[in-house]
């Protein structure tokens, strides 16, 4: 706070002051102040001095007074300050003028508005996607029986689980969400293996040919909206004449999500993607294919170039599905897993794929030796190298083969496809 000012006095409060230095009491001599110069600027020393000096004198001194005074501006003093002299010393604009708002000059730039947003990518493909998907997986067993060859639709699925049932021959487990497909089959029963691998999707549309009395009654307790042939009917599922019974059922993408009537909920990324500058881990090493025994058929993952995928055979034969189409996904994953005994049927095997394992991933021609772990039924299951990383795969198609551990095997290079080989 500044130092207060005196406060200027008015000219009757300099008369009343000089009238009490100079009048003396009735009865007393005043005594005058000496000299004309003590005349210049005050009136009433001047008034006095009229008195005692004679008008000729007098005359002049007057008007050497008057001018001095009006030129040195000491009459101004004596009138009373002018009420609009206060607003010179108040002087509350400071802040008003000078403080400006603190968010609009001291906050920085908000982030997002100089990042751009991350690019949505399909749940189960990691493909880049105009908007993200919302609506539920719908997963779907399909025959892999010889009668069975080519299925329909099966290139067309995000994620493809290959599991063992009864005879040592193998079922798929197939997911699709990103693609919608007219025609997939044919569409087989459920096994009690299957739970585990729907309880991670959040709700998904599940697809069967029926099960044995014990599946469908447990399949009650699992997460998910069953959209089975013996629930909906042929609202969704219908006969293809080129084929006999039990091998010739069919469904849609179309059919099953009208069927669900907005049911389901939106499945979670599955997977890790690696962007296109990204490269592989140093451990991944190349080969050129892997072969898996599961008993009753032999499988073999070959690195196609001109796939840009590893192309699959089943028992010597290439795989391809309804449409004559090559079946090379982009990634394959072997997960080394342990079978039980159904509960349902003791001649069923039942897989188990909660815990922990091995792993052999196949990305990119290179082949990563990992380890799976998924603690519960709710968790993802992880894949992490030797050195504890994610595995990040190829955006696109996976395979998901489920052998039991010491049944697979790295493939000799096959000599038709290598140059090197005579």
């Amino acid at each position: 706070m500044s130092p207060q000012r005196p406060r200027e006095q008015s000219g009757y409060a300099l008369q009343r002051r000089y009238t009490q230095r100079f009048v003396s009491p009735r009865g007393t001599h005043i005594k005058r102040p000496k000299g004309l110069l003590s005349a210049i600027g005050n009136p009433f020393v001047l008034r006095d001095l009229l008195h005692s000096y004679p008008a000729r004198l007098i005359a002049p001194v007057c008007v050497l007074v008057l001018t001095i005074t009006a030129c040195s501006g000491a009459g101004t003093s004596l009138l009373s300050r002018s009420p609009t002299s206060s607003t010179t010393t108040a002087l509350a604009a400071p802040t008003t003028t000078t403080v400006a708002p603190s968010t609009t000059t001291t906050s920085p730039p908000v982030a997002t508005t100089t990042e751009a947003p991350p690019v949505p990518v399909a749940q189960f493909t990691g493909e880049e996607l105009v908007d993200p998907i919302s609506r539920p997986a719908f997963l779907v067993k399909i025959d892999n029986h010889q009668l069975a060859r080519p299925q329909w639709g099966i290139n067309q699925a995000d994620v493809v689980f290959e599991e063992l049932v009864e005879g040592n021959i193998t079922r798929f487990a197939a997911i699709f969400h990103s693609r919608n497909v007219t025609d997939i089959g044919p569409v087989r029963s459920a096994r009690t293996g299957d739970f585990e691998l729907l309880s991670n999707l959040n709700t998904p549309l599940f697809g069967n040919s029926g099960g044995n009395p014990t599946v469908m009654r447990l399949l009650n307790d699992v997460d998910m909206v069953l959209l089975g042939d013996t629930t909906v009917g042929r609202a969704a599922y219908r006969r293809n004449d080129e084929r006999n019974a039990p091998h010739n059922l069919l469904t849609g993408t179309g059919d099953i999500y009208a069927a669900a009537d907005g049911r389901g909920g939106t499945p979670p990324q599955m997977f890790s993607y690696r962007d296109g500058d990204e490269s592989l881990p140093s451990s991944a090493q190349p080969v050129s294919g892997v072969e898996i025994d599961y008993g009753g058929y032999q499988i073999t993952y070959r690195w196609d170039d001109v796939f840009q995928g590893w192309a699959r055979t089943q028992q010597d034969s290439e795989h391809v599905d309804y449409d004559g189409v090559q079946v090379a996904p982009e990634n394959v994953i072997i997960q080394f897993v342990k079978y039980g005994q159904s509960v349902a049927y003791a001649g069923s095997p039942e897989v188990k794929v909660l815990g922990r394992g091995e792993a052999w991933v196949l990305t990119d021609g290179h082949l990563i030796e990992a380890t799976w772990n998924r603690p519960t039924s709710v968790d993802i299951t992880e894949f992490r190298d030797i050195n504890g990383a994610t595995i990040e795969l190829t955006p696109g198609r996976t395979w998901i083969a489920l052998p039991r551990s010491g049944t697979a095997s790295i493939a000799e290079p096959d000599p038709e496809a290598d140059p090197d080989q005579e």
